[in-house]
């Protein structure tokens, strides 16, 4: 049973990271592009763009795949007490969770920059920060969802517990927001270019997550009726 599951959730991990190619190849390839020609990095470069784009669509692939095998983790954990939905609304609803704990709030406070911006000197406390922000992010959602579920237990009605829970939330969220440190680097490109690289950045985290969801979704209900996988 695990193993079916882990094969479904990497192929919709899969999935996702081919999705997030796309997306960042078709709006994110553009503000690259610009920031290392403004950097002067594309004239000594080791490999041609070409090249690199072949790479970053191979990373991306393995990075889908295991981040698909994590959502398999999380989905396994979580799907028991989501008995109100069915495996196709649970994995997508799982999924929502997902972007908004991995990918939103830490990008909330740690927004993408293209790869040719910032100090290389700093790479490493950036990711530690980053990392940071993930990890209180979760903590964030876990806190959520444990209020969540100890309302409904108490009896509180719907339309009490969903604002509670919100509530909950939002203040560790805007807690960690307020004691992470800023980005150590400052930011000295073009605005512009600087927000479109962001946009890309947030459609295909969001193309991914969904793509997860549904198609980890998609062949859970094939799964369970009996299509071969």
């Amino acid at each position: 049973m695990i193993g079916r599951l882990l094969k479904q959730g990497v192929l919709a991990g899969m999935a996702g990271g081919a999705a997030l190619a796309v997306v960042l190849l078709v709006l994110g390839e553009g503000p690259i592009g610009r920031a290392v020609a403004l950097e002067g990095g594309g004239e000594d470069a080791l490999f041609g763009r070409g090249a690199q784009q072949l790479g970053g669509i191979a990373a991306v692939l393995v990075y889908g795949a295991a981040l698909g095998a994590i959502f398999t983790v999380a989905y396994a954990a979580l799907r028991h007490r989501l008995q109100a939905f069915d495996d196709w609304r649970a994995a997508v609803a799982v999924a929502a969770a997902g972007f908004v704990a991995v990918f939103l709030l830490p990008f909330l406070k740690y927004p993408a920059n293209p790869p040719a911006v910032g100090d290389p000197d700093t790479i490493g406390r950036r990711t530690a920060l980053y990392l940071a922000a993930v990890g209180w992010s979760l903590v964030a959602t876990w806190a959520g969802w444990r209020a969540w579920r100890s309302l409904v237990a108490k009896g509180w009605a719907i339309h009490r517990a969903v604002p509670a829970t919100l509530a909950v939330w939002v203040i560790l969220a805007a807690v960690g927001l307020a004691i992470l440190p800023v980005n150590p680097d400052p930011v000295e490109a073009p605005a512009t270019l600087i927000w479109q690289f962001r946009l890309a950045t947030a459609a295909g985290a969001a193309t991914f997550w969904a793509v997860v969801g549904m198609t980890f979704g998609w062949l859970r209900v094939r799964d369970m009726a009996g299509a071969p996988v």
